[in-house]
């Protein structure tokens, strides 16, 4: 983990005033500058396609702390252990290589706001092409199955686009099968000759019928059969976190169901776009797709 000590300012909610007697200063306070703070993430090098878990030690107690990165919010929680404040974020498969910010702004258990800025380097991943065949249906689909891609498109929207503020992981994330991987996240993918997609998962070797763990507890917000995607579970983890499982033969969990971590919610197959059986896990936060092998590096609480 690196950390990088930075530079916070306390920001009164009653303006300093500049007095030439001790009563003008008693009653208008000069704001007092605090201690340095120290930003940390993981992983230590940031690229193009990263999870990551910042880590805040502010300069002063706070009861709340949130963040603002690439344009999304940042959702922070207190670990009692460490005295740190964490939060889960991304960093897209199109964010430019550079520096870019993260802001930060707290609430004082006496209702001071405590603003913090750091800048955070992100670095260019190098993603591999492949060459893939599938039946054409799925790279040159008919009118009918337009319309049926283009309904599908609009409920994924839809189930995407919703943001639980409450954090429903706990701890670590879990791999969903315990095997081998055979295609990583990020792969630039032609189907047919054509380049269709960047592969936004990982696959995993699994015959038809493995069982497949949720990666973490959670919420189930889809599980239905769908074009591309076959028969396929999302699971909202909370605080823009999701986790996809494609693919499978059969599902075992219910739209609005809640699971925990490690509880078998489908079997392994090949349905939708493949070109045999295996899982597909994808891994968003906030709309944005990371990769799932790294979100299982992680050190979360």
């Amino acid at each position: 983990m690196r950390s990088l000590v930075i530079l916070a300012s306390l920001l009164l909610f009653s303006l300093p005033i500049v007095g030439t007697s001790p009563a003008a200063l008693a009653q208008h306070p000069q704001t007092v500058a605090p201690p340095p703070s120290i930003v940390s993430w993981e992983p230590a090098q940031l690229t193009n396609g990263s999870p990551c878990l910042f880590r805040v030690n502010p300069p002063t107690p706070l009861e709340s702390l949130t963040g603002t990165w690439l344009g999304h919010k940042v959702f922070f929680n207190f670990d009692l252990a460490s005295k740190t404040w964490y939060g889960v974020a991304g960093v897209s498969l199109e964010t430019a290589p550079g520096n870019h910010r993260l802001e930060l702004e707290g609430k004082t258990p006496s209702g001071q706001r405590a603003s913090f800025s750091q800048s955070v380097p992100v670095g260019k991943a190098a993603y591999r092409t492949v060459a893939l065949s599938v039946p054409r249906k799925y790279t040159e689909p008919d009118a009918e199955t337009l319309a049926r891609i283009k309904r599908e498109q609009a409920l994924k929207s839809e189930v995407f686009g919703h943001v639980s503020l409450e954090r429903e992981w706990s701890g670590r994330f879990l791999v969903p099968v315990q095997t081998s991987t055979t295609e990583v996240f990020g792969t630039q993918r032609t189907f047919n000759g054509v380049r269709q997609t960047v592969h936004q998962g990982l696959d995993y070797r699994a015959a038809t019928g493995t069982p497949v763990a949720a990666m973490n507890s959670g919420m189930v917000i889809l599980a239905r059969e769908l074009f591309f995607e076959g028969n396929c579970v999302v699971i909202d983890h909370g605080q823009g976190l999701l986790t996809l499982y494609l693919h499978f033969s059969e599902i075992r969990v219910k739209e609005g169901e809640r699971v925990t971590r490690g509880q078998v919610i489908g079997l392994s197959g090949a349905t939708g776009r493949v070109t045999g059986p295996h899982l597909h896990v994808a891994v968003r936060w906030q709309g944005t797709y990371v990769n799932p092998a790294t979100l299982l590096t992680l050190a979360l609480p």
